[in-house]
């Protein structure tokens, strides 16, 4: 699944790229050119440039930095396919290389037209329908109509690629780990599956999106799914992938996730659950621990896991995609 995946995001990256630079340059001319650029600056409203408010603090900040770098390394599902659909580990590194300087410049034009807001639409109160508007005023009606189909295809490129990610996983990985039967699964079977799993996530996913008020809005439902899960789940999984961490085996891995998901609803519906820095450093703090805690005091030494990492850190073309062992018959359902 790895390149359908890879070829639905690239798509939506090109309709979403010609909509994004559009706007940026529909916002650079009202502000007078790139000479409008400077002064632009001065003419914001006081505190608009400050990166902590409020709740959003430099220790927030600073986890929240943290998991994103787990996040975009791989530990996403969906993510980590642009390292699967490469033929061998330097192309994997350029892969990254390419995503991170994406990562460092693509935000910036995104946002930019949004800070510019504050300078060109100062009256408008409510700041969620700031790029709507700009888009509505600036641009000629072929362009909002690609800016929209550009916001609608990146969201539908991402349940996808998260859909598809997921389903592939729980089919491929999880199902014949605690399952005989369905390690005997035929071909139309694991598909069969694979659509079901598909098709859950995407009603859930949709359901979320209904009732996303009641969940704290979006900004609240993307904190909350980062704080709870990000942390756990990409610790032990990008970690295990590294020489340093060969000690650490299953035991560390479930009991890094089990208990950095604990430490999240811990807080979250019992001791702090208003202090949005705790809710996301903990998890990942608690994650961090006992995953190299446990690799140091029980250590699981694993052969068939030392074969994975050196193919992964080596730069022949075995190190692009490695075959996981497959379950072995004393594996319990």
């Amino acid at each position: 699944m790895s390149w359908p995946i890879a070829l639905t995001d690239f798509g939506q990256f090109v309709i979403q790229g010609v909509a994004a630079l559009s706007m940026l340059i529909a916002v650079i001319v009202k502000l007078g050119g790139f000479s409008g650029l400077g002064s632009m600056w001065d003419k914001l409203p006081d505190g608009h440039t400050h990166p902590l408010v409020g709740q959003w603090t430099a220790g927030f900040l600073t986890a929240y930095i943290v998991i994103k770098l787990f996040e975009y390394n791989g530990g996403m599902w969906n993510l980590a396919q642009r390292y699967m659909a490469t033929d061998s580990a330097p192309s994997a590194r350029r892969s990254a290389g390419l995503s991170a300087v994406l990562y460092l410049i693509w935000p910036a034009v995104l946002l930019f037209p949004s800070v510019a807001a504050a300078v060109l639409m100062p009256h408008v109160a409510d700041a969620q329908q700031v790029y709507a508007l700009m888009a509505k005023a600036y641009l000629p009606a072929g362009l909002v109509g690609l800016t929209l189909a550009g916001m609608f295809s990146h969201t539908m490129a991402m349940a996808s690629s998260d859909a598809n990610a997921i389903s592939a996983v729980v089919t491929r990985d999880i199902l014949p780990v605690v399952s005989r039967r369905a390690r005997t699964m035929s071909t139309q079977a694991g598909l069969l599956a694979a659509r079901v799993c598909t098709v859950v996530f995407v009603s859930i996913s949709m359901i979320v999106a209904i009732e996303a008020d009641h969940f704290g809005g979006v900004l609240g439902i993307i904190v909350a799914l980062v704080a709870a899960v990000m942390g756990p789940i990409s610790i032990p999984m990008l970690l295990g992938l590294l020489p340093a961490f060969r000690r650490c085996g299953p035991i560390a891995a479930i009991s890094s996730w089990a208990l950095g998901l604990g430490a999240y609803f811990l807080l979250k519906y019992d001791i702090e659950p208003s202090n949005q820095t705790w809710l996301v450093a903990t998890p990942l703090v608690t994650s961090l621990v006992v995953y190299v805690g446990l690799g140091l005091l029980k250590p699981e030494p694993n052969d068939e896991a030392d074969a994975i990492v050196a193919a992964v850190s080596s730069d022949g073309p075995q190190g692009a995609a490695v075959q996981a062992p497959a379950p072995t018959a004393a594996t319990a359902d």
